[in-house]
């Protein structure tokens, strides 16, 4: 197991509450929602607020690079509402509560889902890319936090590293807490989720997409239809100022970081040569663009 550094520990603390010419796809933005069309299918950017992260939380990077980000490095927080012709699927839930006294900058979905007429009884289901608390802290309280119909859908790997019950004990104490406020929010979802392994289509023109290193059973979802394609890829980049330039820097909360840089670099790679356009959680609202290879790094292009 990724051993834990001081660093690691003030993450966890704040983490838990305790502290190229083809034709783009038809898009709109608006000031906090922004809307794909792939086909049939629409895909929504919906943005959660935003986190201001500390950049030492990046390693691999040289002083000079660090210092040209800027102290602290913005990190946007989006999820994504998709809605077809009988589906109305959320990917990720945002930080919801769980961050209110802490990093009150984040958990603007509720507001944003009700301003745009969104009955949370009306998503019928619910993707996790993962379970940091920010991508599951919507689903925090008895009733899922208000999703009360949503079948939940995520990769095996991930659920059973979570809820392994003998985990609290195998972690360091610095990550004890977070680890049983996750499993507080799994517990009473335990019915309603839905694992893969060797399975990934999720119906609808949706799959999920294996990016293992951010944490065990980190996935994509691979949003399809018509013809036309979106890729949203979780937390396999964080930053947009440092990890297109250099995939090799890392995150302090990368579970196992040789893992995703590995991934990062095939990520990127593969999305240079298709020229297809993609999302990530942490980029800048509306965080969808493409990405186009300049000698050895590679740059983000916003879709416009």
């Amino acid at each position: 197991m990724t051993s834990y550094s001081m660093t690691r520990r003030q993450v966890s603390m704040a983490l838990a509450g305790t502290a190229a010419v083809t034709m783009l796809p038809k898009v709109s933005f608006a000031a906090e929602l922004a809307m794909l069309k792939l086909g049939d299918i629409a895909v929504s950017t919906i943005s959660d607020g935003h986190f201001d992260l500390p950049n030492n939380w990046f390693a691999n990077a040289s002083t000079e690079t660090l210092a040209a980000a800027g102290d602290p490095i913005r990190a946007g927080a989006n999820v994504w509402l998709v809605r077809s012709k009988d589906r109305l699927i959320l990917i990720d839930t945002g930080s919801g509560k769980l961050y209110a006294d802490s990093i009150p900058t984040v958990g603007k979905l509720d507001a944003l889902l009700a301003a745009e007429g969104i009955n949370k009884n009306d998503i019928t289901d619910i993707v996790i890319t993962h379970m940091h608390g920010d991508h599951i802290g919507g689903l925090m309280r008895p009733d899922a936090g208000g999703f009360s119909k949503a079948k939940i859908h995520m990769a095996e790997a991930e659920w059973t590293y979570w809820t392994n019950p003998e985990l609290v004990n195998q972690v360091p104490d610095e990550m004890k807490d977070t680890i049983k406020l996750t499993q507080a929010i799994a517990a009473p979802i335990a019915d309603r989720v839905t694992t893969y392994a060797d399975k990934t289509d999720l119906g609808g023109g949706l799959n999920l997409v294996s990016l293992p290193g951010h944490t065990p059973g980190h996935s994509g979802v691979r949003i399809s239809d018509g013809g036309e394609e979106l890729l949203i890829v979780g937390d396999a980049i964080i930053s947009e100022t440092l990890q297109f330039k250099d995939p090799d820097i890392t995150y302090v909360l990368d579970f196992d970081k040789q893992q995703a840089i590995k991934t990062r670099v095939e990520l990127l790679s593969q999305l240079s040569e298709t020229n297809k356009p993609f999302a990530a959680t942490h980029l800048s609202y509306p965080g969808m663009g493409r990405v186009r290879q300049v000698g050895d790094r590679f740059k983000f292009e916003p879709l416009a």
